[in-house]
């Protein structure tokens, strides 16, 4: 019998992969049906497998690594892999012509308000951006914009140039625009349907975004005038649907899917917030909001569930500078009450998001990964064609 020639153990490395189902645990969807699996070379034993992600998120990364390696040993005369990863954000055909450079606009959504949706999109768009991806963000939460505090600056100022379009300011590598910048901190928006879609077209035709690999859209809760305003005018790629585990919070967040099924919205998966609290004192893990919601809710609709996310207070915290807070006390961002609300208390400097942070620990590896699993979901779907037409 011939010897395999190099081709043909590159073929069966290809193979292998494909027959183990590489990436269905870790991303949701096999790297084969990404085509996620670029050169493959065999040379003195050592296979070398290049994968291409749109976000490879490192302990995504870590995971996959290990089941190439074993699937690619099991090909004969393989004793070593080599995996090199590229990133590379898939494109889908869909455009719109107000948002002509925009590949993906992601939609994070929740049935209720107070369920930690705009930290979750926050973290899910600097992680993506640290990733090496061209974020924006846009805070479309019209009655309580929060991007600009979690982020850290409120006191930016949209430029517009002589088109009287709008420049969005930058922070931590996301381009971010939010009625926050426009109202004042303190000052109520009570405001009608139609005002409500004119506000929102403006906030996604009038802005210079630029060139985007993602945009990511941090709605109101609920399944109002701004959800149906974003699926009516912009093809949404994908929507991500955020929970806590209690059954309230379920119901309100089914309501959201249907309302994403109703448009034809792929909802790319359910991130379950506040799902456990680790105890610094007694050492102990508790359920305080009950468990087994998002992943119910997941089931149910038969869509992944991207993560959990712990409730630590290190997800929404502020540390302030200023006079009155001297000695760096951290104040919650538990609701809009609770944050500093005088111009003295707002003068100081916020830690950057959880996902970006050192010290960031399980939380921030836990946001990484909820983003690398959206941009895989998001790959798959435009791999498949099942990205929405304008």
């Amino acid at each position: 019998m011939a010897a395999e020639s190099p081709a043909d153990r590159a073929a069966a490395v290809r193979s292998a992969i494909a027959d183990a189902d590489v990436g269905r645990s870790e991303c949701f969807v096999p790297l084969s049906e990404l085509d996620g699996i670029g050169d493959v070379a065999v040379v003195d034993g050592t296979a070398r497998i290049e994968v291409t992600l749109p976000v490879p998120a490192a302990a995504v990364r870590e995971r996959l690594e290990g089941a190439l390696a074993d699937a690619a040993r099991s090909v004969s005369d393989v004793s070593r892999v080599d995996v090199e990863w590229r990133s590379d954000p898939a494109e889908p055909d869909a455009r719109v012509d107000f948002l002509p450079d925009v590949e993906h606009v992601v939609a994070v959504a929740s049935g209720k308000g107070g369920v930690g949706k705009s930290t979750v999109a926050v973290n899910l768009a600097v992680s993506l951006a640290d990733a090496g991806a061209s974020v924006g963000l846009l805070d479309a939460d019209i009655y309580g914009p929060n991007a600009p505090a979690m982020l850290g600056h409120r006191d930016a100022t949209p430029r517009t140039d002589r088109e009287a379009r709008i420049h969005p300011p930058e922070a931590h590598g996301v381009t971010v625009m939010s009625m926050g910048y426009v109202v004042g901190e303190d000052d109520p928006v009570i405001w009608r349907g139609a005002m409500v879609d004119d506000a929102l077209q403006q906030l996604f035709g009038d802005v210079a975004w630029g060139s985007l690999d993602y945009l990511v859209v941090d709605l109101p809760p609920g399944t109002g005038d701004a959800q149906l305003s974003l699926v009516q005018h912009l093809p949404v790629t994908g929507a991500v649907v955020v929970t806590t585990p209690q059954s309230v919070a379920v119901d309100d967040a089914r309501r959201g899917l249907r309302q994403f099924a109703k448009y034809g919205v792929p909802v790319l998966g359910v991130v379950e917030n506040m799902s456990r609290f680790e105890c610094p004192d007694c050492g102990g893990s508790h359920d305080l909001f009950g468990s087994g919601g998002g992943e119910e809710l997941a089931g149910e609709f038969e869509i992944p569930l991207l993560g959990q996310i712990p409730l630590d207070r290190a997800a929404g915290t502020i540390e302030t500078t200023s006079e009155e807070t001297a000695r760096g006390v951290t104040i919650p961002l538990v609701g809009r009450l609770q944050l500093p609300r005088s111009s003295a208390e707002r003068g100081g400097t916020s830690l950057p998001p959880v996902a970006l942070r050192d010290d960031g620990g399980e939380l921030r590896d836990v946001f990484r990964t909820v983003a690398g699993r959206v941009a895989a979901r998001l790959q798959a779907l435009v791999v498949s064609g099942e990205t929405r037409s304008p």
